[in-house]
């Protein structure tokens, strides 16, 4: 998958076509200050949003917008209640603590899912569909 719509807000522009292990670069350096957000489309198919990166900790996004719109966060199984900050875009955002995996957990997985364009299943890691 070789032609992806890229934004990052290290560079504040947009790529209009990028190979998935530029996609999985820009991913890889998120550090919660100076790299904070990678959101990478496939057509008008489906989007991978990735965010955050301080603490080691980043949300992984997919939303799929055929047949129907969907929602997902990759989540890992941690106590209700319990929330992680995330830095992005210059602002502190709360997230439940199961939504922030680590940025080593998230690089493989984003690294399948920019090469499939689908969600797979991974040990400990769950997709929640996410109403809006």
């Amino acid at each position: 998958m070789n032609d992806w719509r890229m934004y990052t807000d290290a560079s504040g522009q947009e790529v209009e076509s990028a190979g998935w292990a530029r996609v999985l670069r820009e991913i890889a350096q998120l550090n919660g200050t100076t790299h904070t957000l990678v959101h990478a489309a496939y057509g008008e198919h489906v989007d991978l949003v990735v965010a955050g990166g301080n603490n080691g900790k980043v949300l992984v996004q997919w939303k799929e917008h055929e047949p129907i719109e969907k929602h997902f966060v990759l989540a890992s199984s941690q106590p209700d209640g319990v929330m992680c900050n995330l830095n992005i875009e210059g602002a502190e955002v709360a997230f439940p603590f199961a939504w922030c995996i680590s940025i080593e957990q998230a690089v493989p997985i984003c690294g399948d899912i920019l090469r499939t364009c689908e969600m797979g299943q991974y040990p400990g890691l769950t997709w929640i569909a996410v109403e809006m």
